[in-house]
């Protein structure tokens, strides 16, 4: 389920940007690997992205120091357009993070509907806060980490261009 998707076009050929890409983008540390480097203490001159890039598609995310569950995972595709390359870029919610919304919010929904049903409308006012509150966070930890990837993507192309 794509939350926000975009399009990033450069003169450069396709296989200049998949290179642009690649100085972005570093490995993901395996399990035991991330358990003896914590976010914190990496360098802070490494990459912005972590992830893969195969072929003309990537798969990555944002490297950030601290904890977000809403952090988008970031698939694109480079291609070969007039005048350059296009870059589609698609941003969605890790899957395991939907899934808890989606029991979260149907089970606080259900208790919403159940006090309705019985008459208690100000008692559901509690359960469809909740659900208002639980959207709200989600949106508040996607959109920003995404505006900020979408800006870290087009400025790497921008410069590659020579654009400012």
């Amino acid at each position: 389920m794509a939350l926000y998707r975009c399009e990033l076009r450069s003169t450069l050929a396709v296989q200049a940007v998949l290179d642009r890409m690649r100085g972005l983008t570093r490995q993901g540390p395996g399990f035991w690997q991330s358990i003896k480097e914590p976010r914190w203490r990496r360098p802070a001159g490494s990459t912005p992205f972590v992830g893969e890039i195969e072929g003309n598609r990537f798969s990555v995310h944002r490297d950030i120091r601290y904890r977000n569950s809403f952090l988008p995972r970031i698939k694109g595709h480079v291609y070969s357009s007039i005048g350059g390359s296009t870059v589609t870029v698609t941003m969605y919610l890790h899957p395991f993070v939907v899934v808890f919304l989606i029991l979260w919010l149907g089970g606080v929904g259900a208790a919403a509907i159940a006090m309705l049903k019985i008459g208690k409308s100000i008692a559901a006012l509690l359960p469809i806060g909740m659900s208002v509150l639980g959207v709200a966070v989600a949106l508040y930890g996607f959109y920003p980490e995404a505006i900020e990837a979408r800006r870290i993507l087009a400025r790497c192309i921008a410069a590659a261009d020579g654009r400012r």
